[in-house]
This record gives structure tokens, sequence and C-alpha cells, in this order.
């Protein structure tokens, strides 16, 4: 059997059923592919060709997904709290019957800094079973239920959501069956500092999108005086878009900082509504450049003076099927 292909982030698994007289022989080949674009399967069997060519298959934009601050004892909905369903497009040329499993990692597929999810059975995909007809994309709510222990606190977990064509091994001849395998991180506390720089490193390759700098530093800012941000002696932050598209953001102060990774000697602000968005949202065109202007104002009081405050802008690129995040740390150092 020889297999030429090309790499992809996805895996395509490959049932081949075959019938000889009446005995049922069943090859299994699990085929990992990094950059699928075509793959050519080639089998000979008592001095007979048979090929088979698979050009187009599953494909799905949810890969990678990471979440953080998970509560045990709380129940999580993907598609209602996030707006992050879990599709499946089928472009194949007929239609398949699809069921989606949970998979623990084994040790080497795990990510630096996670453990595999205790039991599957945390996660649950609704529907799990359907069918799916040429051209169609499923619609799934990806539920997370993590039981309510304090052993599950400040952790962090990886399991796979694996989808796969449910096939009959009574079926006679020539069966191909695919299948694809997304990951899914979790953390029960902070999310590990080298998960964020990963995500956003590989966010701004695919994009071409910056919010710059990643590490904004306002030093000896007065208390019970407001500043504007890219004023006078006050930097500010950027949007920085390389790309060829235009992008839509939705900006907002992040609720929980610490969470994002501060810089140690930083706490985060007593109140982020210290810190005010002149728009929350803005586009950005191709090749340009955007200021994000902000107004930063602490409260008068001595218990403010000689402080180091850290605060989290987030930008939401909404134009893309699968929600992305970027942000920045803007750290505030007030006068004595």
């Amino acid at each position: 059997m020889r297999v030429n292909r090309k790499r992809n982030e996805e895996k395509l698994f490959l049932r081949l059923y075959m019938k000889k007289d009446k005995d049922l022989q069943i090859l299994k080949l699990k085929v990992v592919i990094l950059s699928l674009l075509s793959l050519t399967l080639t089998l000979f069997s008592n001095g007979d060709l048979l090929s088979q060519k698979v050009q187009q298959g599953l494909s799905t934009k949810f890969t990678d997904v990471i979440l953080g601050g998970l509560k045990p004892g709380m129940v999580y909905s993907l598609k209602k709290e996030q707006g992050l369903p879990y599709k499946v497009m089928n472009k194949a040329e007929r239609k398949y019957p699809l069921e989606i499993k949970v998979e623990i990692p084994r040790k080497e597929e795990l990510r630096e800094g996670y453990e595999p999810i205790p039991d599957p059975g945390w996660i649950k995909v609704m529907p799990e079973r359907f069918d799916l007809a040429s051209g169609e994309e499923s619609d799934c709510d990806v539920i997370i239920s993590i039981p309510q222990d304090k052993e599950y606190e400040n952790r962090n977990f990886q399991a796979f959501l694996v989808t796969e064509t449910v096939m009959s091994p009574d079926s006679p001849g020539l069966y191909v069956g695919l299948g694809l395998k997304s990951r899914l991180r979790f953390s029960t506390g902070p999310t590990p500092q080298q998960t964020f720089e990963e995500h956003r490193r590989r966010t701004l390759e695919a994009l071409k999108i910056e919010l710059a700098p990643f590490n904004l530093y306002l030093s000896n800012v007065p208390v019970g005086k407001e500043i504007e941000l890219g004023k006078n002696i006050y930097p500010t932050l950027q949007v920085i878009n390389r790309g060829d598209e235009t992008y839509q953001f939705e900006l907002a102060v992040a609720d929980n900082p610490d969470s994002y990774g501060l810089s140690a000697g930083y706490e985060p602000a007593p109140d982020k509504s210290w810190l005010k968005l002149s728009k929350k949202s803005i586009k950005t065109k191709k090749r340009q450049i955007q200021d994000i202007a902000m107004k930063l104002k602490i409260p008068s009081s001595e218990e403010y003076k000689n402080k180091n405050f850290a605060f989290v802008i987030t930008a939401e690129i909404k134009n893309l099927d699968v929600p992305v995040r970027i942000y920045s740390r803007i750290y505030v150092k007030t006068q004595k």
C-alpha cells in the first residue's frame, strides 16, 4: 500500500472494507495530515489494482479552542455563551452519516502545561450523530460540565473532539470514510502563559493583525486627573492590519487582567472603569494602522499613589467564522 500525502492540520481516517468470497477482510489505515490538499491511495489485491482518489472531505475551523477561567460545578455552552458552535463542512460529493466522540489525548499529544481530561463524560456534543449531505455544514453545541470538587481547581485539561463517518462492516466493496480531530483545551484557573503566547503568535501569523505594543507602560501618571492616551506624553495602543482584508474589532477592557499573565510587581486595577475606550467598535482597512483612543483617570486618593496597576485591552475580530480575540496589557505607575 502506498500513500502519497500533503500536509494539513486535520486527521484523515480511512477504513477500507473489502469482501473476498464469504470472508470479510478489514483494513484500517490512520493517516496524520498537516496540510490536506489531496491524497492518492493505491491498493494491490490478488493482482487487481484498486485506486481511490480523495480530493475533498470534511473540514472545520474548530481546530484548537482554548478556554480559561472555568469553575468546577458549572456547566458551559460554547455555542450559547461563547458564540462558538462546532461546525463541520462536508466537501465530499456524497452524503455521510457522522458521529462526534470525545477522546482522551495520549501523553505525546498533550500541549505543554496541560493534562488529559479525567473523564470524557465532562464534554457532550449535541447532536453527536447526524447526516451531512454534500455542501452541508453542521451546527453543534459543545457542553463542558466540570464536577464540583476542589481537586479540579486551578488545573489545565485537554481533550479531542473526533468526527468520523459511521460505517457498516457489512457494506460490500470499497468504502472510504473521512474524519477530523479537533483539540479542546480549558483551564479551571488562569490559562498557562505559554498558551497565550502560542495562541497570539499563530493568530498574528495567520491574519497579519497586531495589537501593539503587547505591553504598554505608562509612568508618572497623576491621580485625580484624567489623561488621554495617544496625546502629549502618554502613548496608546494601535491596531495594525498588514493583511489584505478589512476587519471589524470589538474592543473591551478585560474583567480579569490577572488571567492574562501580568508582569511581576503589578496588580489588577481595583476598578476597570478607570480606563475608558472612546470607541468600543472600530474598523481597520487593509494595510492600515489605527490608534485606539482611551482616557484614564485614577481617583484622587492617597492609597492610589505610588502604585503599579495593570489593565488588559481585548480586541475581538468579528467578521470571522470562529471568534478570535487578541489583547495587550497596559501597565500604569502612578505618581508618588
